[in-house]
């Protein structure tokens, strides 16, 4: 009987310790789950405000184009009347150069944050680490101001 007593103490603390390792298991990965979720929603408000600030650096370059159109617009017509037609030619090929260039950023910008995105959720356990590690430098350099 003392063989029988000692297997089922050894037995129950076997299942007493696997009770445990899942659940530090399962704690782990609700953590790394919701680090993972930080991190995606940290990236999709980089992607949102990259986004907005390229949209206003568009809209402030399409701005300074026309304002320089019109100055030129004006001048030209004081001056020579045809030269006129040839600014509204540059004016147009800026704007659409602009956009073209506005168009591309934002599509780089796009695509860098779809891949962001899908790193953090293939590698959430990575992400937590460089999200971490980018986190202690950009705190150690603002430290040093």
């Amino acid at each position: 009987m003392n063989d029988n007593t000692h297997t089922t103490s050894a037995t129950e603390k076997l299942e007493s310790s696997q009770a445990h390792a899942k659940k530090a298991l399962d704690v782990t990965a609700a953590a790394a789950r919701e680090v993972a979720e930080a991190a995606k929603s940290s990236a999709r408000a980089a992607y949102s405000t990259g986004r907005e600030e390229l949209g206003a650096a568009a809209n402030d370059l399409k701005h300074a184009a026309r304002s320089t159109y019109e100055d030129l617009s004006k001048t030209a017509r004081a001056k020579y009347g045809d030269l006129s037609q040839q600014a509204r030619e540059r004016y147009n090929d800026a704007a659409e150069r602009t956009s073209e260039a506005a168009a591309e950023y934002k599509a780089q910008f796009d695509e860098i944050a779809d891949q962001a995105e899908d790193y953090v959720r293939d590698n959430p356990f990575k992400a937590v680490g460089i999200t971490f590690a980018v986190g202690l430098v950009v705190g150690l350099l603002l430290r040093r101001r």
